[in-house]
């Protein structure tokens, strides 16, 4: 009697430990013959549409297809720009304005290796940049490496001997945002800044209070501080991210600005 509740037993386990997939959806038409899909791990890394979601990656010698996996619908379709074949895309911010950037690497195999990489903007799908033309096996990195706020493109080229290049935007920061005059200017590291940012606060010897206000005088967030440093995650007393902008902040009779962009 045991032995047969045991053999029960164990195959209701085994029928409780299979697992069963079905198709969500399928892309169709995708005559492709080195087409490959992936999605990032990191949803920014990933996230061409701003729905906090990563997308789809089609890619291959022709083109660049972008698809939802949440609609489903095809985003966004890029030329391959008369290259061979079109690396890992990246997506981040890195002109600092509010709307994120796509980079793509590009490059030939044949008669020798080539390529170069292109910046997208991922609102308006304009292309914002082309860089020279390279020569050699490339291979790209797309990260804030120096702590500005905005991401660096860092490039590897070459033969016999690689080359390293780290390329970063020498554009102004949200400069369609006004800018707020007659402010003693102190430290905000990074400025512009899309998450955290520390404030500096050299004068503060003990508990204060730091105002953070809007361009119209609004104090959005108050941060209670106890010595000269400050850091404010870019959101208001509710916890709601606050809107791209210039923020002025303020503590006793010091005073500074930052730049907020999403």
């Amino acid at each position: 009697m045991k032995t047969g509740y045991i053999l029960a037993g164990l195959v209701l386990l085994l029928a409780a430990a299979q697992a069963t997939y079905v198709v969500e959806w399928s892309a169709t038409g995708l005559v492709y013959s080195m087409a490959y899909v992936y999605s990032g791990s990191s949803t920014s890394h990933y996230d061409v549409n701003g729905d906090s979601i990563p997308d789809i990656f089609i890619t291959d010698s022709t083109s660049l297809k972008i698809y939802s996996g949440v609609s489903h619908s095809l985003i966004w379709t890029i030329p391959g720009n008369g290259y061979d074949y079109i690396g890992f895309p990246y997506v981040g911010n890195t002109d600092g304005d509010p709307a994120f950037e796509l980079v793509l690497l590009c490059y030939s195999y044949s008669p020798s290796y080539i390529g170069k990489f292109f910046v997208y903007d991922c609102s308006s799908h304009n292309l914002e940049y082309t860089s020279p033309q390279k020569s050699g096996y490339l291979s790209m990195a797309v990260a804030d490496v120096d702590g500005d706020g905005k991401n660096e493109i860092c490039i590897v080229s070459g033969t016999s001997s690689r080359i390293l290049e780290v390329y970063g935007s020498t554009d102004a920061a949200c400069d369609e945002q006004p800018a707020i005059p007659a402010l003693h200017e102190r430290a905000a590291v990074p400025n512009p800044a899309t998450g955290l940012v520390r404030l500096v606060l050299p004068q503060v010897r003990g508990p204060a209070l730091v105002e953070m206000t809007d361009a119209a005088g609004r104090v959005v967030r108050s941060l209670a501080v106890s010595g000269p440093e400050a850091v404010w995650d870019c959101r208001d007393d509710r916890g709601e991210p606050v809107p791209s902008g210039v923020y002025v902040w303020r503590c006793g009779s010091e005073s500074g600005s930052v730049t907020v962009c999403h």
